[in-house]
């Protein structure tokens, strides 16, 4: 599944499932791998069958695990564990929450708190994050139940640099509504922008650039899409300007550029991975405005939108057997998690112009 990664090691979420979540009940868990030297190698291994298993770093030595069932800690039935990680050959279950509808999960940066998403599936006027304090790891607790959002989130990110201290909440079915918060005060989120585009059909992920000029939605277009043509109007990477987070301007967008078969096919949701090639996770390099993109059965991409107007594809990988889950840059390497070759490593030669 997900991928997180601090200092020498990368963490790699798996479910106990292949096509339908839960169907291989003696998998999943968190993979640990040592990525110090040319090739990762793994080192430790959390064995929690569940799903969906992602994994994310709040601190060196401390990961949080959110799941929507998990056999290491049923008590927490839908919700996050805490792991020590600092021996990374013997990782450690230290504690374990119910958060209900821990689909994607965040922590806060500088802070010991985690943002729960439930998957952006439902909403309502008390749809929200569930905000965990994770100071004391062996007793999380839910502090916060934010109720400014009148939606569910599927994904949540935060961009806090200088007076910038921003959250975006990705996670509309239908109207591809992104909701842009103050996070001043970050148990108390409050909504100063919004992204409504009829053209994105499932806003998945929405994540600032590291200057935060720029905002990257990934529309995980589920229920229809154009696998093959390059010219799909959904299932795309889009690129807004947030230089006023209250009023987002749309500039560009790229469509999934190949799928799996090599002919023009319409994904839908009863097949699920096997015929889905839209974008999924993404993460954007470090102090550019390059994105590394995972699109399921379309392998992965490195998009430029340097000029966000005319994105082009500056790198792309793609075997017969993808189903790329998420990527992730970490010390300028690109990190590809699929749900059938396992963990890819990529060294990006750009393309030029």
């Amino acid at each position: 599944t997900d991928l997180s990664a601090q200092g020498d090691f990368l963490y790699t979420g798996e479910m106990n499932g292949i096509v339908n979540r839960g169907e291989r009940p003696k998998k999943g868990g968190v993979h640990i791998f040592d990525i110090s030297g040319g090739a990762p190698k793994e080192v430790g291994f959390l064995h929690c069958p569940g799903n969906d298993n992602d994994p994310e770093v709040v601190k060196p030595g401390l990961i949080v695990v959110g799941f929507h069932t998990n056999v290491c800690a049923p008590q927490a039935g839908n919700g996050l564990m805490t792991v020590d990680v600092s021996n990374p050959r013997k990782p450690k279950i230290l504690g374990a929450i119910m958060t209900g509808k821990n689909h994607t999960h965040t922590p806060f940066p500088g802070k010991p708190l985690v943002y729960t998403s439930g998957g952006g599936l439902t909403g309502g006027t008390n749809a929200g994050p569930a905000i965990v304090d994770v100071s004391n790891p062996r007793n999380p607790e839910v502090v916060a139940r934010p109720k400014t959002v009148s939606m569910d989130c599927h994904d949540i990110s935060f961009h806090v640099k200088g007076e910038q201290k921003l959250g975006f909440c990705a996670g509309g079915v239908g109207t591809g509504a992104v909701q842009i918060w103050d996070v001043s005060d970050p148990l108390e989120p409050v909504t100063i922008g919004k992204i409504v585009n009829p053209l994105i059909q499932y806003s998945h992920s929405a994540v600032a650039s590291d200057d935060g000029k720029l905002l990257a939605i990934d529309d995980e277009a589920f229920a229809v899409h154009d696998c093959n043509t390059g010219q799909s109007p959904v299932g795309r990477m889009w690129v807004y300007d947030i230089s006023n987070p209250a009023v987002p301007i749309p500039l560009g967008s790229f469509a999934p550029p190949r799928g799996g078969d090599g002919q023009t096919n319409i994904g839908t949701l009863p097949g699920w991975v096997p015929t889905w090639c839209l974008a999924h996770f993404f993460d954007w390099k470090p102090d550019t405005h390059q994105i590394g993109v995972a699109w399921y059965t379309g392998g992965m991409s490195v998009l430029d939108f340097s000029e966000p107007t005319a994105p082009r594809e500056a790198a792309f990988f793609r075997a017969d057997e993808s189903a790329t889950y998420s990527a992730l840059w970490h010390r300028g390497r690109l990190y590809t998690s699929d749900q059938r070759r396992g963990l890819d490593v990529f060294d990006v030669e750009l393309k030029e112009g």
